[in-house]
């Protein structure tokens, strides 16, 4: 949450040795939190709290978020945030050869001291591209070992739905002097 508002950011994983069950994704939700903490969340505003992170199964769009894990930690910058609908975008790379709009986080709670004219500081660049690359391997790690996997992931070909959605291994970030401030895709929602 920033400024009352509450913030969403999604990642996509796949399991190679499927089926999974509850104590699996409770160790992806247990996972992807310790990530943000230890890697993400460090370099964000201390007006940036992140509440928890929750796992849904998508195979089923309807299904309820599965897994919980519960964060209840702020920012480590002691410094004013940015508004809460202006985000360092992030892009996430597609495999070589395959070109397709790329999925990116919008990061919120960016420290006003890292942004000069609109331009994020080499510093927070640097911690970010480290952090969310670092996923790669991380995923890895997951309960249960060797079984997670963080993707890439297309629903849309040429303005229609696709049937099944494209699913792809990420090769993580683009390079960090990509990484720009932009304004979050939808209106955040009023409290």
């Amino acid at each position: 949450m920033l400024d009352g508002k509450s913030i969403e950011n999604r990642l996509w994983f796949t399991f190679d040795n499927p089926p999974w069950d509850s104590t699996a994704l409770q160790g992806l939700a247990d996972g992807v939190a310790a990530w943000w903490v230890d890697t993400i969340l460090p370099y964000l505003s201390d007006q940036l709290f992140t509440a928890f992170v929750g796992v849904r199964d998508w195979t089923d769009p309807s299904t309820p978020t599965v897994a919980i894990t519960f964060v209840s930690m702020s920012g480590g910058i002691a410094a004013e945030s940015c508004s809460a609908n202006v985000a360092l975008v992030i892009p996430f790379r597609w495999p070589l050869g395959i070109r397709l709009k790329r999925n990116k986080h919008y990061v919120p709670g960016v420290p006003e001291t890292e942004i000069t004219l609109n331009t994020p500081s080499e510093d927070i660049k640097v911690a970010m591209f480290e952090g969310y690359n670092s996923l790669i391997d991380r995923a890895r790690l997951f309960t249960p070992v060797l079984n997670w996997r963080w993707r890439v992931t297309s629903q849309w070909e040429d303005g229609v739905a696709r049937s099944t959605q494209l699913v792809y291994d990420t090769q993580g970030t683009v390079t960090r002097g990509e990484y720009k401030i932009g304004q979050r895709r939808k209106r955040l929602p009023l409290t």
